[in-house]
């Protein structure tokens, strides 16, 4: 069971932060056709635990990037071996927030092989486009 989550009390600076911060990460990449951030940053939830949680300090972020497959993944990008109906989970990396760490979880969506339909559903009233090319 997650332990308690301790909400960052500013939420636009947080959200303001963190969009910049990803858009500088994904920006330059030829692969990613558009960007959304879903769960706790997009819906003005996202903190810290009271005690760390699966090796974490709070919150991750969860970003859907819809692939343009012409183009290859960053090697920086690392494939977690998770598989689901409608991404593939990478870890792109880090955001720090007032001294705490986030990671920065890529749930890679790949036309080709996921359901496009089941991300749109997923995705529903829990999310953010904050790219597209």
């Amino acid at each position: 069971m997650k332990p308690k989550k301790i909400i960052y009390e500013n939420q636009a600076e947080v959200w303001g932060n963190a969009k910049k911060y990803l858009l500088n990460l994904i920006s330059n990449q030829p692969c990613v056709k558009e960007a959304i951030v879903w769960a706790s940053l997009a819906e003005g939830t996202f903190g810290v635990y009271e005690e760390e949680y699966r090796g974490q300090e709070g919150s991750d972020i969860d970003l859907v990037l819809i692939i343009d497959e012409e183009y290859p993944i960053p090697k920086q990008w690392k494939f977690t071996k998770i598989k689901k109906s409608w991404f593939d989970l990478y870890s792109l990396g880090k955001f720090v927030h007032i001294g705490h760490i986030h990671n920065i979880d890529g749930l890679l969506v790949f036309p080709s092989r996921h359901n496009l339909e089941k991300m749109k559903s997923s995705l529903k009233g829990r999310s953010k486009i904050i790219y597209v090319k």
